[in-house]
């Protein structure tokens, strides 16, 4: 089972990525706060959504 959970290292690596990209906007443009933060939730949606599906589908593989 533990092959199915590699694609959950790919979505921790994203987030990564993300909030890493949020942090180094933040210290280039200070005054787009809002705005980046509101991008990087998105980003952080997306992935988490994404991790969410992968846990169902893992799920339903294991399952049978």
């Amino acid at each position: 089972m533990a092959h199915a959970l590699i694609p959950l290292a790919g979505c921790a690596a994203g987030l990564g990525v993300v909030f890493n990209g949020f942090l180094g906007a933040i210290a280039y443009a200070p005054d787009m706060e809002d705005t980046l933060f509101s991008y990087s939730m998105l980003g952080f949606a997306l992935i988490e959504s994404f991790m969410v599906v992968t846990i169902g589908i893992i799920g339903l593989i294991y399952s049978y």
